[in-house]
């Protein structure tokens, strides 16, 4: 990152951070559609029986393969991430306490499904309420934590549906709390990844509690019903779902030699077929990918022409290094391409955007990424003014 970044004005900053956020979500989804179908590994995609699935590489926030990955389904109960995921930011801005009495109304109560058989009208603790539907997928704790902090079940929907466009979940929209089966209720395979990604990048300590196994309220013990946590030591999270709509359900993420991949399913046939095809799925990820880190050196990554200004270059970078996934193998075939303009007239201001820095593989675009001035480049006395008015004028000619 650059240092003096420091130095802007907190407006700037932020207009700064938004534009290039734009700039490169842009190309990211041009490059998108190319890239699952780029990334052939030498390892066969194993053979997933059910409605959709993804596969999404965590640093860098790419789905690399998958089948049918923006069409919506029923999720199921893993509509409970998003659940979570509003939970968890109220935690973090402080607008609820772990320690909140969550009251378990009729509505609540009455809420079929997976329970935690909480007693209607009592009152429990909200960490507790919270652990159910990450543990256990209590429908009536779900229901309950939507009305503590929506005000209602509806209340907390709008706040759900909000937080998916803020997402980006283009394919997703909510209906209730739990995933029971509603109208228009449905999430895309590409969406459960990121919004798992999102849980996992911005709330790590709640994070833990996805490989938590077991949970008990009333004396009655229930058990996660993600299998994985038992066959792989690797995996620590993170929903099961069914429904008759939805089919079995089931998104998983491990962690192998620090890279931590995310596995989704939906509508597979039974609840071991689900559970293998995530297994099959992160194992081939781990064993046909590579994600590295590139961009990231220190002084620039190239230099532009300046004029009418007190120095003659201006170093560019960009805001920080980059995350890409490729094949096994082929980490040094990745090729980078500068696409400036040819010269560029002081002022110029840090961070200003000045281009931008292709990354491709097999002469495929991976990802677009803007290239900002490393410094700040003032205007040059008149004598600089004027020789380099002159110097232009050529330059153009010439052109």
């Amino acid at each position: 990152m650059i240092q003096s970044l420091k130095s802007l004005t907190g407006f700037a900053k932020i207009l700064l951070v938004a534009v290039l956020y734009c700039f490169v979500s842009l190309g990211n989804a041009q490059a998108r559609g190319e890239l699952e179908q780029l990334l052939q590994a030498n390892i066969p995609i194993p053979e997933i029986n059910a409605k959709a699935w993804a596969l999404l590489e965590v640093s860098s926030g790419t789905v690399i393969v998958g089948r049918n990955v923006d069409q919506p389904y029923p999720p199921a109960s893993i509509t409970k991430l998003m659940t979570n995921y509003i939970a968890f930011n109220k935690l973090r801005d402080g607008e609820i306490n772990l320690s909140d009495a969550v009251t378990i109304s009729e509505k609540a109560w009455r809420t079929g499904g997976s329970r935690m058989f909480a007693k209607v009208g009592s009152k429990v603790e909200l960490e507790h309420v919270l652990k159910s539907t990450i543990i256990q997928s209590g429908n009536d704790a779900a229901v309950a934590l939507a009305e503590h902090i929506g005000g209602s079940e509806l209340g907390f929907i709008q706040l759900m549906n909000r937080a998916a466009s803020e997402l980006g979940l283009q394919q997703s929209h909510f209906a209730n709390a739990t995933g029971l089966p509603a109208p228009q209720h449905a999430m895309s395979a590409r969406d459960i990844a990121v919004l798992s990604a999102a849980i996992i990048k911005q709330h790590p300590q709640f994070y833990l509690w996805y490989s938590e196994k077991e949970y008990t309220h009333n004396n009655i013990t229930q058990y996660n019903r993600n299998k994985l946590l038992w066959q792989d030591s690797s995996v620590d999270g993170l929903k099961t779902g069914f429904t008759e709509a939805a089919g079995y359900c089931l998104v998983g993420s491990a962690v192998r030699n620090k890279q931590r991949w995310i596995a989704v399913v939906l509508g597979s046939n039974d609840e071991a077929s689900r559970a293998r095809a995530v297994k099959a799925l992160l194992d081939f990820a781990f064993a046909a990918f590579t994600p590295i880190r590139v961009l990231d050196q220190q002084g620039g990554l190239t230099a532009a022409d300046v004029y009418m200004g007190e120095v003659d270059k201006v170093q560019l970078g960009t805001l920080g290094p980059v995350n890409v996934v490729v094949p096994v193998g082929r980490e040094q075939d990745l090729v980078s391409e500068f696409r400036l303009s040819p010269y560029y007239q002081a002022p110029i201001e840090i961070g200003q955007a000045m281009g931008v820095v292709s990354l491709s593989l097999d002469n495929k675009l991976l990802v677009d990424v803007p290239l900002v001035s490393m410094s700040t480049i003032r205007d040059g006395g008149w004598w600089v003014r004027l020789v380099d008015g002159i110097r232009l004028k050529i330059r153009e000619l010439g052109e």
